[in-house]
This record gives C-alpha cells, structure tokens and sequence, in this order.
C-alpha cells in the first residue's frame, strides 16, 4: 500500500551519519518507522515541522505495527523532546494530535519540493 502524502509534496529524509546512527541506536528501529510518517506527512509552519496524526493512523499507514506499539514510541519520542504535542484548544478533545517535530541533533534532515503532475 503506498503512503499518502496530502501535502502534495515530495519530501526527502536523509540520514547524516555518524548522528544518524546514534539516534537510531537510542531510539530503535519501530520509532525511527514513526517518526519517519510523522516526517512524510509534515509542513513546513513558521520554520517549524509540523504535523497531524492519530495513533491509529500511523499504525494503518506501517501496517507492521500495532496501535499500542505506536502509542508507545509516540510517548517514547515525546519524552526525548524529538516529538512536541501541540495543546489542544477548549473543546477539542477528539481527533488527530499536533505534533511539532525536532529533528537537531539527530541526524535527520528533511527537504521537500511540489510532486511532478
């Protein structure tokens, strides 16, 4: 199944090494997975990527994880400041959370450009 990417941009995610090694070797292979459909789904905002996604949502779009294994990384990245939850307004309590990601010191970089067609 492929990914679907609504912002209607190509986006490349390049691993700068030896940092991207480290980060992989902290935070594991499933949450690099996560964090890399965060990454694919993002915009740009104000210099800051940011991104709407649900739990459920990601573990759809990987297909080999679960939802609880996802809520696990999404925690896991959250505590080691990568992902930020943007707070939700009065009234808002359902739906996808906003995430802020911050890629500094992990290696990661992320270019995007429009998708031919």
């Amino acid at each position: 199944m492929p990914l679907e990417n609504p912002t209607g941009c190509e986006v490349r995610i390049e691993h700068r090494y030896p940092a991207a090694f480290g980060f992989l070797c902290q935070h594991g292979p499933q949450a690099l997975a996560v964090l890399h459909d965060l990454i694919a789904r993002a915009c740009h905002d104000e210099g800051q990527l940011v991104v709407e996604a649900s739990t459920r949502g990601i573990a759809q779009r990987l297909g080999f994880l679960s939802k609880d294994t996802v809520h696990r990384h999404l925690r896991h990245l959250s505590r080691a400041g990568v992902i930020e939850a943007v707070e939700r307004g009065p009234g808002q309590r359902f739906g996808p959370t906003t995430y802020v990601v911050h890629l500094e010191n992990s290696g990661i970089t992320v270019a995007a450009g429009r998708l031919p067609g």
